[in-house]
């Protein structure tokens, strides 16, 4: 499985962020989530729009001015143990990137300027051990990332980044 480096996803999210506007914060509702294609300045999930295409109906980027692309900027994640990466799709809403890193730290990025990206704030769910890891979903006003190494979900708030709930996906006999 070929790994990309911690970061470059990221940087790629914030590229795009940088040619679209933010729009008003809402809570993401089944009816935003159907009708992505009404939010192109969004990635609300994975593959953007429920029939998975990963196709951004932005526009400012074509054919004629790809080959002239560069990173505008990167934002460091991880950093604690070497050897680290990145296989998460980052999420986009409203000029805010979320993601997560192989130690299921779950990082919200300030994207809204185009030419820098800020982490907002982190939540480090502190796995046992290091494991791919493939992302977050938005959901109301939550985050929802898996920890591996005790198996969890956490619902992170997206404003404050505290938990606002954690789930044990074990076995229960292991917990004790």
């Amino acid at each position: 499985m070929k790994k990309t480096p911690t970061g470059l996803l990221s940087a790629l999210g914030c590229m795009l962020l940088a040619t679209t506007s933010p729009a008003l914060a809402a809570d993401v509702t089944p009816e935003r989530l159907v009708n992505a294609d009404k939010e192109p300045q969004n990635w609300l999930m994975n593959h953007r729009t429920y029939d998975g295409q990963r196709f951004s109906p932005l526009a400012r980027i074509n054919r004629d001015n790809v080959k002239g692309l560069k990173l505008a900027y990167a934002v460091p994640l991880g950093g604690g143990a070497g050897n680290e990466f990145n296989e998460a799709t980052p999420l986009a809403e409203d000029g805010f990137l979320y993601v997560t890193d192989s130690w299921g730290v779950l990082y919200k990025i300030d994207a809204r300027s185009g030419d820098v990206g800020r982490i907002v704030w982190r939540m480090d769910p502190k796995q046992e051990r290091q494991q791919a890891n493939r992302g977050a979903a938005l959901w109301g006003n939550l985050v929802i990332t898996p920890a591996n190494h005790p198996a969890r979900m956490i619902a992170t708030d997206r404003e404050t980044g505290k938990v606002a709930w954690e789930k044990w996906l074990g076995d229960p006999l292991l917990a004790q």
